[in-house]
């Protein structure tokens, strides 16, 4: 069976709707343009293809054009038969989200997590600042996501697109005191660090590392990543 970048399966027998659903996850998980169209030429490969359905209406329902994307989940719906459970579950999830039932869909984004740590578009979903946790306007939403991604990190390891958005997740808690306050860090500056902890996974989205055909630029990539997480991380124990 096909499966995506996380070694997740893909119900389609269609390479080339694999290989351009996988461009459109990459696309859309650092916020490259492009995404639509990649899930376009999955959906043109494979008109049955669910997930490539349910990958476009995210990015639809994220540019704002709200008609577009639920009408691409409802296609995503209408050719659910036969999935998986997970990909049953990940187009459930964001019914859920599209439909604005927050706490529905948070309980929903943990038990599949739970299932599927390596659903990186449900990840994502939960774990971006003005996501579903983070806009949910929970109290302890930033810390909610730093614990999250704390508990998915060892599936991920040295993932880029992952260790820029933990790097911002620790960030984000690190550098919040309680509801609506900063922490005062002395001899620390943390609304600088914090505000530079935020701009390298900004660059890092823009470098599209993993699609460039150079090695090396691939390697600098983690690297960097690597060294942007241990450098956010480094304000969390200040926050506790």
């Amino acid at each position: 069976m096909l499966t995506d970048r996380y070694d997740l399966p893909l119900s389609t027998a269609s390479a080339a709707a694999r290989d351009a659903y996988v461009e459109g996850c990459d696309l859309a998980l650092t916020f490259y343009p492009g995404a639509a169209r990649a899930y376009d030429h999955a959906i043109a490969a494979d008109p049955g293809f669910a997930l490539a359905h349910a990958g476009k209406a995210q990015v639809l329902m994220r540019e704002g054009n709200v008609a577009a994307a639920r009408a691409a989940l409802t296609a995503a719906m209408d050719a659910a038969t036969g999935l998986s459970e997970r990909e049953a579950s990940h187009i459930a999830f964001f019914d859920l989200l599209f439909a604005g039932r927050t706490d529905a869909a948070i309980a929903a984004l943990y038990a599949h997590l739970t299932a599927w740590p390596r659903d990186a578009l449900v990840v994502a979903s939960g774990a971006n600042p003005n996501g579903l946790i983070g806009g949910s306007g929970h109290i302890g939403q930033k810390h909610q996501i730093a614990v999250l991604m704390d508990s998915l990190a060892p599936h991920y390891r040295d993932d880029f697109w992952f260790l820029s958005y933990h790097a911002m997740a620790v960030r984000g808690w690190a550098t919040r005191g309680g509801p609506g306050e900063d922490r005062a860090i002395p001899g620390r500056e943390p609304k600088q660090r914090a505000r530079r902890a935020w701009l390298r996974p900004c660059l890092l989205r823009e470098w599209r590392a993993g699609r460039s055909p150079h090695l090396p630029i691939q390697v600098a990539h983690r690297l960097s990543a690597r060294r942007l997480f241990l450098w956010a991380s480094e304000l969390a124990p200040l926050a506790l």
